[in-house]
């Protein structure tokens, strides 16, 4: 299962991003009151845009759905599915949405170009992007690939991940083949077109390849020189964190326990997953969900925070290899004022 949206998140991020600025001061998310809860009590309706489909990334945030944990915490959140997954920072920065969810790469651009947004949490606190190679073509670590074929989507991020990589190991980038296979990367990859594949996640496609029997080892990135980042974030307007706090508060803290639940109990998870996302491919998501709920909560900490230094060194990395323009601050993208744990 390949999430297009990540593989041109920051190539439509740099072709989109100036008009999106032209729209940001019409709409305001901020329409609703600053409690999380109506003058009723009832848990107050809170819009949520995923990333992609409903997957294993999404385990917490199906289970808080599924158990009512979000209403419980005072908040009602609704999922949609973009169906132009680039514009989810427009919907955001310009109101149509209350909350969003991204990659830390694509924030970082955004902010760059002036997009009003941040980051108020992480879904998923480490890289999930990785290296994907066949074992059987001898390939057991980056240095590796010098003198083979790594498939990539065409996006600018690819070349310079896979060079950092490489050369954290010792190998010579120069030496290292690409072949742009757009979002087949893992197809390409199981049929042996390529010998590698950068873009694919070790939790998703990964379990995947493995459940099919393709020899594989995977090589993630953030163990190889690129620096650790949240992969996922749930972002929300300037104007939202500023007009609707205790809304935003709610969710994050429905998510939240979604995803100590999930952690919990994994087979709960799949339910809640295959309850949201009838196609899920359901013979794989039991080991996709295994391998994604340590990503969700690393080292068993808290779920959804966030680092500003690991913020700034990915901010330094990004703007040291040219993928990001203008001035940035990472720590700067973030807000964490808002985490279930800030307000205890």
């Amino acid at each position: 299962m390949t999430h297009p949206s990540r593989l041109i998140a920051l190539a439509a991020s740099l072709a989109l991003l100036p008009a999106v600025l032209a729209g940001c001061g019409g709409d305001n998310a901020s329409t609703a009151g600053s409690t999380g809860t109506t003058a009723g009590g009832t848990p107050e309706e809170v819009s949520l845009v995923l990333d992609w489909f409903p997957n294993a990334d999404h385990a917490g945030i199906a289970v808080a759905q599924e158990k009512g944990l979000d209403a419980k915490a005072g908040a009602e959140i609704s999922t949609s599915v973009p169906s132009d997954p680039t514009t989810t920072l427009t919907a955001i920065a310009a109101g149509k949405k209350d909350l969003g969810i991204t990659y830390a790469p694509e924030l970082l651009i955004a902010r760059a170009k002036g997009v009003p947004v941040k980051a108020v949490g992480a879904i998923a606190q480490v890289p999930l992007n990785s290296i994907i190679a066949r074992s059987d073509r001898g390939i057991t670590r980056p240095r590796d690939l010098e003198g083979k074929v790594v498939g990539i989507a065409g996006v600018p991020s690819d070349r310079a991940l896979l060079d950092t990589v490489v050369k954290a190991d010792g190998g010579d980038p120069a030496k290292v083949q690409t072949k742009v296979v757009g979002y087949s990367l893992a197809p390409s990859l199981a049929a042996g077109k390529v010998d590698a594949v950068i873009g694919a996640y070790w939790n998703i496609e990964g379990a995947d390849l493995r459940r099919k029997g393709v020899p594989i080892t995977v090589m993630r990135i953030d163990e190889y020189g690129v620096p650790r980042y949240d992969e996922l974030v749930v972002v929300a307007s300037e104007d939202a964190i500023r007009d609707r706090p205790a809304a935003i508060r709610a969710a994050l803290a429905g998510i939240a326990a979604g995803t100590d639940a999930a952690a919990a109990d994994a087979g709960a998870a799949v339910a809640a997953l295959e309850k949201a996302n009838p196609d899920i491919a359901k013979q794989v998501l039991p080991a996709q969900v295994k391998d994604t709920l340590p990503a969700l909560r690393p080292d068993g900490g808290a779920a959804l925070r966030m680092d500003a230094a690991q913020w700034d060194a990915l901010a330094a990395w990004m703007a040291e290899k040219g993928l990001v323009k203008g001035e940035v601050s990472g720590s700067g993208a973030i807000d964490t004022s808002l985490l279930p744990e800030a307000s205890q």
